[in-house]
This record gives structure tokens, sequence and C-alpha cells, in this order.
């Protein structure tokens, strides 16, 4: 059951306080990034925020997060709906592997909006992959961020096309946070050291124009990734 609408309201103008700021709680998907064929693979997914160390129980999820359906693209481009079953603090699910190469797991949900005139957008992925092989992504979330296979180059995109002057923030387990700003293809070359998860941001507003069919003013959206190494 969800909480009062008091709450909803307080964690509403708490996301408008948040909007302009690079780091919220936002959609994770933690998973290791490689597996085998035949085999199950695990998956589990968080709201947080890892600056503030903040790992919200599901039903403190802000407005209709906890609804996010998230999706596996195969190597040759199948697009699956993976089941979820919710924990405490988070959901989990798996899959089997059945291609060699690169899949995809891609969460992208827009929240309800409770008060205010800002919507807010979580996108999230994971990079799994099964030996050599190449993929077949054509699908991708409205702001996505991807990195090369075992590397610390990512990739940003917006509405399918390569999104330059993007800050990607990177905090690192030693809770080191850097900011990385993406070239005129969308690229840029982040320095990972160490070992530990690494948890990678980006996020971008998009304001409307005047009396947009919406009603709002804007809409806030950010992507996630978390690297383990």
């Amino acid at each position: 059951m969800k909480n009062t609408s008091i709450k909803s309201l307080v964690l509403s103008l708490l996301f408008g306080l948040l909007a302009s700021s690079l780091h919220a709680h936002a959609l994770w998907i933690h998973t290791s990034a490689t597996t085998a064929l035949g085999k199950t693979h695990a998956f589990k997914v968080y709201y947080a925020d890892y600056h503030e160390n903040a790992i919200e129980d599901v039903a403190d999820w802000y407005s209709d997060v906890e609804d996010f359906e998230i999706w596996l693209i195969s190597p040759s481009g199948k697009r699956i709906k993976l089941d979820k079953v919710a924990r405490k603090d988070h959901f989990e699910g798996n899959f089997v592997a059945e291609e060699k190469g690169e899949y995809q797991l891609q969460i992208s949900h827009t929240a309800k909006v409770l008060k205010g005139t800002t919507a807010y957008q979580f996108n999230a992925s994971a990079q799994v992959w099964v030996g050599k092989g190449k993929a077949d992504l054509t699908e991708q979330t409205e702001l996505m961020l991807s990195r090369n296979p075992k590397s610390s180059r990512f990739n940003v995109s917006y509405k399918g096309e390569p999104l330059p002057d993007a800050t990607i923030n990177i905090l690192g387990p030693d809770n080191n946070s850097l900011d990385f700003t993406t070239g005129k293809k969308g690229k840029a070359k982040a320095e990972i050291n160490g070992s530990g998860k690494f948890f990678a941001e980006v996020t971008k507003t998009e304001k409307f124009k005047k009396d947009h069919p919406s009603g709002l003013k804007a809409i806030w959206r950010c992507a996630t990734q978390v690297v383990e190494r």
C-alpha cells in the first residue's frame, strides 16, 4: 500500500527542488557484465541516490515508479519483457542467454506527475556480454547511457542521436565523484580505476513551449548504468 497523499506531496516538492540538479533518486540495474550461454543470469533494480547513500524501500518509491517495465534486447534484436519480483528495497529477476553477443537490459519509465509542472523520466540500462559477437541494438531509451565492451568509453544519445556536451557523473566505490563531458559525437572517455561498483549517470531537462498540450513546463530525464569491475 502507498503511504498518504501528504507524503506523496512532500516527495513531489523534493523532486521539484532536485530537477535542476545532476544528482537525484534514479532507477539502477545491478547485474554482472558477463554470462554464458544457457546460464540463468540474475539482475536487481534499485531506486536510489548513491551520492547520499540512500536506497529507498519499494513502499516509499516516488509516484508510480514501481510500475516500471524492464526489457531485454538480445544480440539479434529480439525484445522481451522480463518478469520482476518485489523485495523490501529492490526488484529482482533473471533471464537465460541464448545467443552470443551483447544483451541489454533497458528501463524507461515516466512517472505519473503528482503535483507541479515537471515530469520525471527514469532511464536505466545494463549491458551483458556473452562471449564475442555483434549486437543489433536498435531499441533505445530516449536518454541513453552505454559503454563500449570492457572499457570506460561511454556514449550518450538523446532521442536516437548523439548528445554532445552532456555531463556524465561517475561515483566510485571510494565515494569520489568525477564529471566527464561528451564530445561532438556524444562520446566520453572516463577514468575508472580500481575494483568495485561505479555509478554512472547523465541527466537532461527538456523545457516545453508555452501552452504545451500536456500542461507541463518541462520533463527531467536521467539515464544510469552500474559498472562493476
